[in-house]
């Protein structure tokens, strides 16, 4: 089956594979609060270093993420899921992103969810950093480099290496809120189940941008890729998802967004965008066929003013 790692054979380039759920157990008891930090809390990956804050307020938090190298920039944070471990999660990983066979996807996308609860996050490219401000609970969460889990994509490290790391959240709250948005991306289940996003508003470049996955028992991303011809359609990209062959319409090399959300939550992104038109996809497998959603339709092309 054709997927990310299919592209980037291609000579395309690289986003990450991403992920399909279910409906998602009963969270996991927090823990005692730790020393908190103030302000936008730095992230750092790269092909030799990954840095991450070790502790971070209630409320909402802001992540300022940089990439220092074309093999990293996928940044997430999760959270475990009752009785589950870091290990779990690793190994379920790397399992989704192994997986070929339909039946082996949906499975795999299944136990991952039963294991961690999805927040979204950021991809940024080097030398153009993004943020993202997510409301945390206190409680322990990690935060993970997804390239890491994605074979020939990323730094390609040993089982247990990958960059994943704790982010305890403690009981005193930042009294932050989200920055104010200038619109706001929703995914959801249209006519007859079919996926869907829908735009209120505008997305401009560097501005905060609001996406809600509103789809029911379903993860879901947005991924924004430059449309360089402004020939190509909507149905142009989703004929390319469908069959995975011929020219690629959007360029993958420029991914912006955020990784995959669990169902009922939200992430405000800003973005290092350049004027121009954008396709909004998502790389989530569909828990029926195992196909992106993208194939089924779910896209939109938007032109950033």
């Amino acid at each position: 089956m054709w997927n990310r790692r299919g592209v980037l054979a291609a000579g395309a380039a690289a986003g990450v594979v991403a992920l399909t759920g279910a409906a998602r157990p009963k969270r996991s008891a927090t823990v005692a609060a730790g020393p908190l930090e103030s302000g936008p809390l730095e992230i750092v990956t790269g092909e030799d270093r990954f840095e991450s804050p070790a502790t971070a307020p209630a409320g909402a938090v802001t992540f300022r993420v940089r990439t220092t190298g074309p093999l990293t920039g996928t940044i997430g944070i999760a959270k475990l899921l009752d009785g589950a471990t870091e290990a779990q999660f690793r190994a379920r990983m790397r399992q989704v992103f192994a997986a070929e066979d339909p039946a082996d996807v949906i499975r795999a996308s299944r136990e991952l969810m039963a294991t961690a609860d999805q927040l979204g996050g950021a991809a940024p490219h080097p030398g153009a950093d993004s943020t993202f401000t997510l409301r945390l609970r206190p409680g322990a969460y990690l935060v993970l480099e997804y390239l890491d889990f994605a074979g020939g994509l990323g730094r390609q490290p040993a089982p247990g290496q990958e960059y994943v790391r704790p982010l305890i959240v403690g009981t005193h709250d930042s009294g932050d809120r989200p920055p104010r948005p200038c619109g706001t991306l929703t995914a959801f289940d249209g006519p007859a189940g079919a996926p869907r996003f829908a735009l209120s508003g505008r997305i401009l470049a560097d501005q905060p941008l609001r996406y809600v996955n509103a789809m029911r028992d379903h993860v879901n991303e947005a991924r924004l890729y430059p449309v360089v011809d402004d020939a190509v359609t909507e149905a142009d990209v989703v004929a390319f998802f469908k069959t995975g062959t011929g020219v690629p319409p959007i360029d993958f090399a420029g991914g912006l967004g955020t990784p995959p959300l669990s169902s009922g939550r939200e992430v405000t992104l800003r973005m290092p965008m350049r004027p121009g038109r954008y396709a909004v996809v998502s790389w989530v497998r569909s828990l029926i066929d195992a196909q992106p959603l993208t194939a089924q339709g779910q896209l939109l092309i938007v032109r950033v003013p």
